[in-house]
């Protein structure tokens, strides 16, 4: 008896048959009537001199009724396996085991099957957490509620303001006036202290967050083709819909 993942692996190479034969059934019978249709055409002559002309002869290609048949005998294969499908993801259960350690138990493969995408679509929430700058030290912070980060040191930066100094270089005199240089100075006139805190999380904590997705992605993988590897409930229902359609 077949297993289910051997039924999934041709369930799209029948289904793809399946369209084109309808199609081009549909094709046939709309656009095509002469493959319906056989000839035999005879010339008699009313001159019994006059020369014989060769018949003419058209073979009949198929039925309407063989066409049917053929089509029929490829949609019957397809709904019996997607039946089969479906019937087998009813019994189909799957373990998720992670380190050894069974995370969940029995459940569906349809449901495995779903999964495994929006846990990578969590993953992907999980990656775009913003974290912690790094080269600073940071502590916890509990007075300001639990996952709460505070760098070590404060910030300290300066404040800075601008003088003017003077310097005499040649005094006045009765013939020319005094030569006084001038320039500017920046003095630290004050200084900020900057205490910074943050809700981030750290790169190494994102890091273990990101490997246990990865994990769990992986069991869920391993799981849902443990599942598929239960044996095919044997149904059949495409034949039982034609004999209804032909029923004499």
């Amino acid at each position: 008896m077949p297993k289910l993942h051997e039924l999934l692996a041709v369930e799209g190479d029948l289904e793809g048959t399946y369209k084109k034969v309808l199609e081009e059934a549909k094709v046939t019978f709309s656009k095509k009537p002469a493959h319906f249709f056989g000839r035999h055409k005879k010339l008699e002559m009313f001159d019994e001199n006059a020369p014989e002309a060769p018949d003419e002869f058209q073979e009949m290609g198929t039925t309407v009724h063989d066409n049917l048949v053929y089509v029929a005998d490829h949609i019957i294969r397809y709904f019996d396996a997607v039946l089969q499908k479906e019937k087998t993801n009813q019994a189909a259960t799957g373990d998720i085991i992670v380190d050894g350690v069974v995370i969940a138990e029995g459940l569906p493969a349809t449901f495995l099957l779903g999964l495994e995408t929006r846990l990578k679509m969590i993953r992907a929430m999980y990656e775009a957490t913003p974290t912690l700058p790094p080269g600073l030290k940071w502590l916890p912070d509990p007075n300001r509620g639990e996952h709460v980060f505070v760098m070590a040191n404060p910030e300290e930066k300066f404040k800075t303001a601008k003088t003017f100094k003077h310097k005499v270089l040649y005094d006045a005199t009765d013939k020319h006036p005094a030569q006084i240089e001038k320039w500017e100075e920046v003095e630290n006139v004050g200084k900020y202290s900057t205490e910074t805190w943050s809700g981030m999380i750290s790169v190494a904590e994102k890091s273990i967050l990101l490997g246990r997705i990865d994990k769990l992605i992986r069991a869920v993988k391993k799981g849902r083709q443990r599942a598929n590897t239960q044996e095919v409930v044997e149904m059949n229902v495409g034949k039982k819909f034609f004999d209804f359609i032909h029923a004499k």
